[in-house]
């Protein structure tokens, strides 16, 4: 494993002491690095540095402090430098929970101003004013809430991910408090004298007048709820680095003082520092709980039990007397009618009679006659065989015919006979996980290999009921145990590529598919992730090569459409259409050739000519293939390829053509509906609808594969937690997809919860579930962002069907009956663009919560060098929403007020898509006589603090011509930055102008792209108009945030809908649909969710796990 590029970054190498270092945020990391440049022999730099509070904390930024990065040294030296024997390797750290008391004393009690954005998004969550620092449990709470978001300020980040451990060997490992100590000591034979008298002296210095003193202090300012965020968001840190949480008797928390000597070292000296005074500090804590806590979970996990082996008590088996071996042999080679025939043919005379009875009840087993097996398996204990092994395998015959519980009795009964019985213990516990137990599972596992630790099936096992749990850490450890005993297991380097590529180590998950497949090449599973693993890495062309190796093994037809959609898919990323198209058309039946067109869209156009033509050829394409379908049955040889296609294809790009989609979304839908008709046609039928009069509550249902933290569903928790709590409704929330997060949690907490990840397979069950839960209205949230659903939105789920708008584009479905939409952003005229009738909810049409802010953005003008005496207009938005004829307008500006510089951001998918739009930007620039590269940059993926930090640097935003911001203007209006729009006919056309007229700003309103350029210039020259309409911004942002209109107008159609024969779209059936008598219980999240990052890409294919 290698040091990530972020971490390499951020290593320090003091080459001459031989010492590596990685100073980590609020764990000693400014003394650190003040020591290695004395190291040196240098003096650490104290002079006054922009977003620095100290002259002391000029040290973090690298112009000043000029020491070495590991990312700067040559192969050789990196090499000794991570595993030379003579090299110090030195990790500080600190208790979490005390590195959180700290940041939150240091940066918001103490109001740095650069935090002063994320301590009013605190007190605005909390109720109060944002100009008082936040109490230190309503950041906590904050905290826990947004951790996605937060968790990538690096003062926030758990010291395990900004270490990786599991990268560099860090020897030795400190706590801070043992830094002074101890670091004298192991630099002693480093440095000459001169340097570690220096070094002493800087090390009192801090001790005497900066270092925190906060000791056990910490421990008696987190309530439980407090200590229980700290387990639950820093686990890794507490496990890797030694630490533990407290165990109190005492009733109360002891907060600490306003301004406390402990937190505040030398007060009057720090306040000179600072230039700030401390505010009052009153935190009251609840009573700690964390004992009870630890021992409810002893009580769920108690002591495991140790095993005896007891003396064999049973006939013995392959005897030699017997003579049966032979049989033994025949069994071993899957010989197994052979088996049977001369077992049966013995057994009547035979004086082991019962043991031919049982070889002929394993050999019928292995054949799949599984009810016949249990019946040899009786006689033999009929005949008096009755050993560990027939209670074994009788155990398996239950459990594949589906008697589960009578498999484990059999199990436990063989396990009385004999205890140490590894491959019993083990199938007891697949039994378990199959009988929903997975904490007897995991324990008969842990059991299992701490008496047989080699048993390697155990381990491979128990990390895949770790990964279930999403417990990846845990897994990636049973995975290496199985892997030490079984380092030939392809299974288990791919499935340990799975674990390390969800907590993120996707360089690591790529080592392992590939050690997977250096052992097996055809292995599938490992194959597919390998690929996929690289497209997630911006990797396509070793992605697109590795999509060709998976299409040449031996596939079925889901996985051959999975490895050609890979293939598309690069292609289209890398600008090579053309190939694309040609790989299409090299399917062999007509109408698979057609629908494998389709998934070929460009994701960045080249032209408006290309645009226009990749329309045509898309419609004629899509025509083309709905007149071929007519009479399709599932017995047609193309039906398997055409119904694989249809679970893999999305148009998601189709929208970014910017066109009336109507007509061509209402084609697809009938392409979907000839396809998916031959098999799910009993899920296309109507539908009864309940007694309008029935007054039991309304039955709503939410679905999407992005039931997660994603831009594409989590926005309906505004609608949907308004009425989750009203006794008129009951929700039923439906996750199709397989990730869990968060956001998941937010769903499910609404009321019922299923997770039904659908498959091409077998959805017919899955489907049957909603069907079962009888609703009256079913939401779909983001119908064209991921297969499953496009596939769902064609059929009929619940009797009235709607859809809202995380990809605002209508189904074109006929089982779709209402679209919700906004009053701001469809104006009369509008409802031709949807095949479903259009619901204006009022206003922007959400109840949509402030966003978090992290930072006040000035550290921004040093990370990304941006100038601070030119205004910054900001446009960050997703590469595929700038289309060729709104380019002229960047241009245009840049020309007449060259002073100004226009921000990008970087695409989601292949870097070099940046590239190509700044190419394509170019002439427009020098049409003008400008250079572009002077006027416009185009900046690295953002995390989310810096994204909302640009805002507030920014002098306006630019708003997207033809597919506006959303989340982002909302974003841009919460940091008091304008956002100027040009409103276009489509509702994606019209998000901001929305917000606008809400906050009655006409005047960021252009009517048409040259009006826009005209506002924009006015917003940079005339400065009175720019502080006009940002004050007008700051006074009337709150209208925009937690509209309760919308909650209410929301609650009342959903009434309505619910009870009334839709207008628009398939009828219902007729009469009325019988009384709900009960909802079976929901599904249960797993307890270890992390959070997930949303990307409103088109998903990949599902991971290929390996059995």
């Amino acid at each position: 494993m290698f040091p990530s590029a972020a971490l390499s970054q951020t290593v320090l190498v003091v080459p001459e002491g031989r010492w590596l270092l990685r100073p980590v945020p609020k764990a000693s990391s400014t003394l650190l690095k003040r020591l290695a440049v004395i190291a040196e022999g240098r003096r650490p730099p104290e002079q006054a540095a922009f977003g620095e509070t100290r002259p002391a904390l000029a040290v973090h930024h690298p112009a000043l402090h000029g020491l070495t990065r590991l990312a700067d040294l040559d192969p050789a030296a990196l090499q000794q430098a991570l595993h030379g024997p003579d090299w110090l390797r030195l990790a500080v750290t600190r208790h979490p929970a005390e590195r959180l008391l700290s940041f939150w004393h240091d940066k918001l009690h103490l109001a740095e101003p650069a935090y002063a954005p994320l301590n009013a998004s605190i007190q605005q969550s909390a109720g109060e004013p944002p100009e008082r620092p936040c109490r230190f449990p309503a950041f906590l709470a904050f905290l826990d809430a947004h951790w996605d978001e937060l968790r990538g300020d690096g003062h926030l980040t758990p010291q395990f991910t900004l270490l990786e451990p599991g990268a560099i060997a860090w020897q030795p490992r400190l706590d801070r408090e043992q830094l002074a100590e101890r670091l004298p000591a192991l630099l002693e034979q480093r440095l000459p004298p001169r340097c570690r008298a220096a070094l002493k002296q800087e090390l009192s210095r801090h001790g005497r007048l900066h270092r925190q003193r906060l000791g056990r202090r910490w421990q008696e300012a987190f309530s439980a709820d407090g200590l229980a965020i700290v387990a639950r968001r820093y686990g890794d840190d507490l496990a890797a680095f030694g630490y533990s949480l407290p165990e109190r008797a005492a009733a109360r928390v002891r907060p600490l003082a306003a301004a406390d000597s402990d937190a505040l070292v030398d007060p009057l000296g720090q306040l000179r520092d600072r230039n700030r005074q401390i505010a009052a500090l009153q935190i009251e804590l609840a009573a700690a709980q964390q004992q009870l806590a630890e021992a409810r979970a002893a009580l769920e996990r108690p002591p495991l039990p140790a095993t005896t082996i007891q003396p064999c008590r049973w006939p013995p088996h392959n005897a030699p007397e017997a003579g049966l071996g032979h049989l033994y042999q025949a069994l071993a080679e899957n010989r197994f009618t052979e088996v049977i025939d001369q077992a049966d043919g013995l057994a009547a005379h035979h004086p082991h009679a019962g043991e031919l009875h049982y070889l002929a009840g394993v050999a019928a087993h292995m054949q799949g006659r599984h009810d016949e097996a249990i019946r040899r398996f009786e006689a033999a204990q009929a005949a008096g065989f009755l050993t560990p092994y027939l209670l074994f395998n009788a155990g398996n015959a239950c459990r594949s015919r589906g008697d589960t519980g009578e498999g484990l009795r059999l199990y436990r009964e063989a396990l009385a006979l004999l205890p140490d019985f590894p491959e019993c213990r083990h199938n007891l516990a697949l039994g378990l996980i199959e009988a929903g137990r997975p904490e007897e599972a995991e324990a008969t596992l842990r059991l299992l290999l701490r008496d047989q630790p080699s048993w390697h099936q155990a381990a491979f096992q128990l990390a895949n009921l770790l990964r279930s749990q999403r417990r990846e850490a845990e897994a990636v450890e049973a995975f290496r145990l199985c892997l030490q005993f079984a380092p030939a297991f392809p299974d288990a380097w791919n499935n340990l590529g799975l674990a390390q590529e969800a907590l993120g180590q996707r360089d690591e998950a790529i080592a392992y598919y590939r050690q997977a497949l250096s052992i097996d090449a055809g292995f599938r599973p490992s194959r597919q992730n390998l690929a996929q693993s690289l497209v997630r890495q911006r990797r396509h062309e070793e992605a697109l090569e590795e999509f060709g190796r998976f299409l040449a093994l031996d596939l079925d037809v889901n996985q051959q459409v999975v490895g050609l959609q890979g293939r598309l898919g690069c292609l289209c990323e890398l600008d090579r259409i053309e190939q694309a198209l040609a790989e299409a058309d090299a399917q062999p039946d007509p109408r698979v050739r057609l629908i494998t067109r389709l998934h070929v869209l460009p994701v960045l156009y080249r032209s408006d000519a290309q645009l226009a033509e990749t329309r045509t050829r898309w419609a004629a394409d899509l025509q083309a293939l709905y007149d071929a379908l007519e009479g399709l049955t599932a017995e047609d040889p193309a039906w398997p390829a055409l119904h694989a296609h249809a679970w893999a294809i999305t148009n998601f790009y189709l929208a970014y053509q910017m066109e009336d989609d109507r007509p061509l979304q209402e084609l697809y839908a009938g392409v979907l509906d000839r396809i998916l008709r031959p098999r799910l046609g009993r899920f296309m039928a109507p539908l009864q609808q309940r007694d309008p009069h029935d007054p039991s509550p309304l039955r709503v249902g939410v679905i999407s594969p992005h039931l997660i933290n994603h831009n594409g569903s989590i926005w309906a928790l505004g609608w949907l937690e308004g009425i989750a709590a009203k006794p008129g409704f009951e929700i039923f929330s439906y996750n199709l997809a397989e990730d869990e997060d968060s956001g998941t949690q937010r769903f499910a907490s609404l009321g019922t919860y299923r997770h039904l990840p659908l498959r091409s397979e077998d959805p017919e069950p899955m489907l049957q579930r909603i069907l079962d839960d009888q609703l009256d209205l079913l939401i779909f949230t983001d119908i064209g962002m991921h297969p499953a659903s496009k596939v769902t939105s064609v059929l009929q789920l619940a009797p009235v069907q709607a859809q809202g708008w995380g990809h605002p584009i209508t189904s074109g479905s006929r089982t779709m009956h209402y679209f919700f939409g906004a009053a701001g952003m469809e104006p009369p005229g509008n409802e031709a663009h949807y095949s479903e009738e259009l619901i204006r909810l009022p206003g922007t049409g959400l109840h949509y919560a402030t966003p978090a802010a992290v930072h006040d953005g000035q550290l921004l003008f040093e990370k990304f060098d941006l100038p601070r005496g030119r205004p910054l207009l900001v446009s960050l938005q997703s590469t595929f929403k700038y289309v060729p004829r709104n380019d002229w307008t960047y241009a245009e500006i840049a020309a007449r007020h060259p002073e100004a510089l226009i921000l990008l951001v970087g695409p989601l998918g292949h870097p070099a898509m940046a590239q190509r739009l700044a190419e394509r930007l170019k002439p427009h620039f020098e049409r003008r006589g400008v250079a572009m590269d002077d006027h416009l940059r185009i900046l690295p993926r953002l995390e989310y603090g810096d994204f909302m930090g640009l805002f507030d640097i920014a002098h306006h935003t630019l708003d997207t011509i033809d597919w506006n911001g959303g989340n982002s203007s909302f974003q841009s209006f919460s940091r008091d930055c304008p956002v100027l729009t040009c409103p276009t006919a489509f509702m994606r056309g019209r998000h901001t102008v929305a917000m606008l007229q809400e906050m009655k700003i006409p005047e960021l309103i252009a009517e048409s792209r040259e009006a826009y350029v005209a506002t924009s210039l006015r917003l940079l020259q005339d400065p009175g108009f720019h502080a006009h309409v940002k004050g007008l911004v700051r006074e009337r942002k709150s209208r925009l945030f937690n509209d309760r209109r919308v909650v209410e107008a929301f609650q009342a159609a959903v009434e309505e809908l619910g009870r009334k024969p839709p207008g628009a779209g398939q009828a219902p059936a007729p009469g009325q649909r019988a009384a709900v008598v009960a909802t079976p219980p929901g599904d249960t999240l797993p307890a270890a969710i992390a959070n997930a990052s949303a990307s409103p890409a088109p998903p990949l294919p599902h991971a290929a796990d390996a059995a």
